[in-house]
C-alpha cells in the first residue's frame, strides 16, 4: 500500500505565548485555557491539505519557558519547518521569536528552511502590545517570510497557519527532489552520449549542444498512515 508523505513541523517561542493551544486546536479543534509549562509534546496528524493532499504531519510542541531554552537548539537542529509564536499582547515574547529565527539561521541557510510567523491571541485586541505591521516587518526581514496572527481561543487563522506551513515546506522538498532529478538526467545523458556519440560541440555554430535532460519531480505517494501520539507532556 502506498505511503503518505510526512513532515515536520516544529512550534518554537516564549513560554506562555499558547504554542500548546495552538497544537490542540489543530488536533483536536478544542480550546484549552489552562496553562501548564510544556516540556515537549509530540503528535503525529493524520490530515488532508490543500494543494498537498492526504499526508502526516509530525508536530513538536516545544517548552518555551526559560529553564528548558538550552534544549532548543536540539529542536533547530531536528527541525524542518518553524512555527515562531508571540504573543501580541507581550512584546517581549515578540523579540524572542527574532532571536529564535537568529539561532536558526546560524544551524541552517534560510533557503534550506520554511518559517511561518504567527502573532497568537489576536482576539486580545484591546490590551495589544505588538502591531500587527510590525509583524508583517519582521516576517520580511526573517527571508520574507509568511505571517499570520492567530486567535487559539476563537479559532481564527489557526488552520491556515497550519496549511500554509505545511504547504511551504512541501514546495521546497519538490523543488529540491526536481533540482536532484534534472542533475541525475544530465550525468546520466552525459555518460550515454560519450560512449555512443562524438563530441556534436564540434559541429556545433554557437559552440554548444542542447538537449532536453528534464525529468519528472518526484511525487509524494499517499497511502497508510498511523494514530497520532503524544509523548513527554507536563
Amino acid at each position: 500500500m502506498p505511503v503518505k508523505p510526512e513532515f515536520k513541523v516544529t512550534l518554537l517561542g516564549a513560554g506562555g505565548v499558547g504554542k500548546s493551544a495552538l497544537t490542540l486546536r489543530i488536533i483536536s479543534g478544542v480550546f484549552t485555557p489552562t496553562y501548564n509549562p510544556t516540556i515537549e509534546d509530540y503528535y503525529r496528524h493524520d490530515t488532508n491539505i490543500d494543494g498537498v493532499g492526504p499526508c502526516i504531519v509530525e508536530i513538536l510542541d516545544t517548552a518555551g519557558t526559560e529553564q528548558f531554552a538550552s534544549m532548543r537548539q536540539l529542536y533547530i537542529s531536528n527541525g524542518q519547518a518553524f512555527a515562531l509564536v508571540y504573543a501580541v499582547d507581550d512584546r517581549a515574547s515578540f523579540e524572542e521569536v527574532k532571536e529564535i529565527y537568529q539561532h536558526i539561521t546560524e544551524s541552517k541557510s534560510p533557503q534550506n528552511i520554511s518559517v511561518v510567523l504567527i502573532g497568537n491571541k489576536c482576539d486580545l485586541d484591546d490590551r495589544r502590545e505588538v502591531e500587527t505591521w510590525e509583524g508583517q516587518e519582521a516576517a520580511k526581514e526573517m527571508c520574507n517570510s509568511q505571517f499570520l496572527e492567530t486567535s487559539a481561543k476563537e479559532g481564527t487563522h489557526v488552520f491556515k497557519f497550519f496549511e500554509t506551513l505545511v504547504m511551504c515546506l512541501d514546495g521546497r522538498i519538490r523543488s529540491k527532489s526536481k533540482d536532484k532529478s534534472l542533475k541525475n538526467g544530465r550525468r546520466r545523458d552525459g555518460r550515454e552520449r560519450s560512449r555512443s556519440q562524438p563530441d556534436l560541440r564540434t559541429y556545433s555554430l554557437s559552440g554548444h549542444d542542447y538537449y532536453d535532460h528534464s525529468l519528472p519531480s518526484a511525487e509524494a505517494i499517499p497511502g497508510h498512515t498511523t494514530k497520532g501520539r503524544k509523548c513527554a507532556i507536563m
